[in-house]
Order: C-alpha cells, then structure tokens, then sequence
C-alpha cells in the first residue's frame, strides 16, 4: 500500500498558515479534499484514487503559494506606492518613474521559475511534483512530457537540475531518471 503524501498540508506547515486563513474557496476545495481523503481511507487499496488525491494535494499545495506570493505581492506594491508618495514630493518625475521600471523588473523575476543559489533550476514546489509523480507510478523516473508541464520549459539535456535533485535522459527512451 502506497501512503499518501499531502503537500497542501506540508506548505500550510512550512508557511506556518491556518486554513482558515486562506481565501474561502481554497477552504472548500480543501473541504472536499478532506471528503474524498475519508473515502480513500475506506479503501486504501485504491491506487486510482491515491494518485487522483495526491494531484489534488499538490494542486491545492500550488493555490496556496498563489495566494500567498499573490498577498506577498499586493504588500510591496502598497510599500512601493508608500514610498513613491513620500519621494514624489521630494523629487522629480523621472526619479519615480525609475522606481516603478525596477519594481516591475524585480516583480516578474519573482513569479517566473527561477535558477537557485546551488545551480539548479525550479523551487521547493516543482521538485514535490516531480516526486509525487515518480512516488505515484512506483518508478524513480518521470516522462519528459510531465516533466514539461511541471517546470514549464522543454528540460536540459543530458541532465535537468529541478531545485535539489538531478534528472538525467533515459537512453533511447521518453524518460528522465531520479540520479
């Protein structure tokens, strides 16, 4: 029996957020998870069921760090406008308008997937999916197709780095390996 994994549970950990906290129609989605988890524990033999609750998780896990980068974001734009009115008084035009082109800049930095200090490519959220899927199929590799859609880029070859682990391309096959 495979266990199941509950990475929404585990952000909600890590960023030390109640659910309820969180905006009402994540508190229904994870309601209805919660719902369907019960139903699984009836049956855990169901392997379907696991996997369709494990892409859950990992969906609401990404809704999360949505909400919460989104509610991070909305913070420095407020700090941003704060500053600018104080500046405004005390300096010209071109001064604010400099301000807000690097704000933009750092902005969209920020929301796209990013390399990290140790040389690799992704976040903490990307390296869980990948996982998840490997844990999932019961296999220490990943097709390059779903390895696509998690890190949002066709991957490197011969070896794609996703935030702490290390993939390499399965010769003569669609697959990357666990290294």
């Amino acid at each position: 029996m495979s266990k199941l994994r509950l990475f929404h549970e585990e952000v909600l950990q890590e960023e030390g957020i109640k659910v309820s906290d969180l905006p009402i129609e994540l508190q229904r989605s994870i309601k209805g998870f919660d719902l369907l988890k019960g139903k699984w524990e009836k049956n855990p033999e169901d392997e379907k069921q696991l996997t369709m609750l494990q892409k859950k998780s990992v969906k609401l896990g990404d809704a999360i760090i949505n909400f919460i980068e989104k509610d991070f974001d909305e913070d420095e734009d407020e700090d941003d406008k704060d500053d600018s009115a104080g500046k405004s008084n005390n300096s010209d035009k071109s001064d604010k308008s400099d301000k807000s082109d690097k704000s933009d800049k750092s902005d969209k930095s920020e929301k796209t997937p990013k390399r990290t200090g140790n040389g690799g490519f992704g976040n903490l959220m990307m390296e869980k999916k990948i996982l998840a899927v490997m844990e999932a199929k019961g296999q220490k590799r990943i097709k390059i197709s779903d390895l696509e859609a998690i890190i949002g880029r066709e991957p490197e070859y011969p070896e794609q780095k996703v935030n702490n682990i290390t993939l390499r391309k399965v010769f003569l096959s669609s697959d990357y390996r666990l290294v």
